[in-house]
């Protein structure tokens, strides 16, 4: 096995594992008037796909499900993606913690990874923020997700890819794979937030929409907040919409005496129940 002492970009020997991913299939037909537009469309999206770098990293630790470490000393978090948490000095190892963590190296058991760097590429502990894929070109976040060993996150500008992500999210918890078959992860009410990533369900009590902040409350338990700025490039309904309405979100909480707060810039991050695709919902 050739060994790699730090990541390196590469191009050329990857285009059949690029293909692998991006699908992108051509015949060999000339374009005649019909089918010029649609055979521009396939060009123009192979060279969009041709334009994505990928570098080829050797791994050499597995921290937890969605973070890891290459040979180079560089640590990488696994974007678009959270898995459930391992143990620390204050809390226990969440329930599949252990089986995230083994299914992300069995699917890097060679040590070799090829490594996408994501549009924001670092997160504020420093490590880099990357789309992986085997090197037969297949998604490591999406394998996980389709085993339910992970949940589907968006915080832009990262969300390369979200469309296939749900999907693999979609498949897993319709067959009640890995945590979407635990109590554990189901949505919990506002009340019984424990911190950390979580899934919540709630009826929303009180929108204020301030000059750069929306703000969305549940009694005086749970604030979503989100940017007006974000908002208005990515929501597709008013804010006023979400009065009394009852939501699922899933995020990050940080819990601040007993007040709680979430905030998050994309709408895959909020369901509304009965109205949005049922994920969290899904029941109702």
């Amino acid at each position: 096995m050739a060994s790699f002492r730090k990541s390196t970009a590469v191009r050329p020997d990857l285009q059949p594992a690029r293909a692998a991913w991006h699908a992108t299939v051509f015949e060999r037909h000339a374009c005649g008037a019909r089918v010029l537009l649609w055979c521009l469309f396939l060009f123009l999206s192979a060279q969009a796909a041709a334009d994505v770098e990928w570098r080829r990293g050797e791994v050499v630790k597995f921290i937890d499900g969605d973070t890891l470490v290459l040979h180079s000393g560089e640590t990488i978090r696994l974007v678009g993606i959270n898995t459930p948490e391992m143990a620390t000095d204050d809390r226990p190892a969440e329930p599949l913690a252990l089986e995230a963590r083994d299914a992300l190296a069995a699917q890097l058991a060679d040590g070799q990874v090829l490594i996408e760097d994501a549009p924001q590429p670092r997160d504020r502990y420093g490590r880099t923020l990357a789309y992986l894929f085997r090197t037969d070109g297949a998604s490591v976040q999406e394998a996980l997700l389709g085993k339910g060993l992970a949940s589907a996150v968006v915080i832009l500008p990262n969300d390369r890819y979200l469309d296939r992500f749900i999907r693999a999210e979609q498949a897993a918890h319709r067959a009640e794979r890995g945590i979407w078959a635990l109590p554990y992860y189901a949505p919990a009410p506002a009340g019984e937030i424990r911190g950390g990533y979580q899934f919540v369900r709630a009826r929303l009590s009180r929108i204020e929409m301030g000059k750069k902040w929306f703000a969305f409350s549940v009694e005086k338990d749970l604030v979503i907040l989100v940017r007006r700025s974000e908002w208005e490039a990515g929501f597709a309904y008013p804010p006023g919409a979400l009065d009394q309405a009852t939501i699922a979100v899933r995020g990050w909480f940080s819990k601040k005496k007993a007040r709680v707060t979430l905030v998050i810039n994309h709408p895959f991050m909020l369901e509304r129940c009965g109205i949005d695709p049922q994920r969290l919902c899904s029941g109702d």
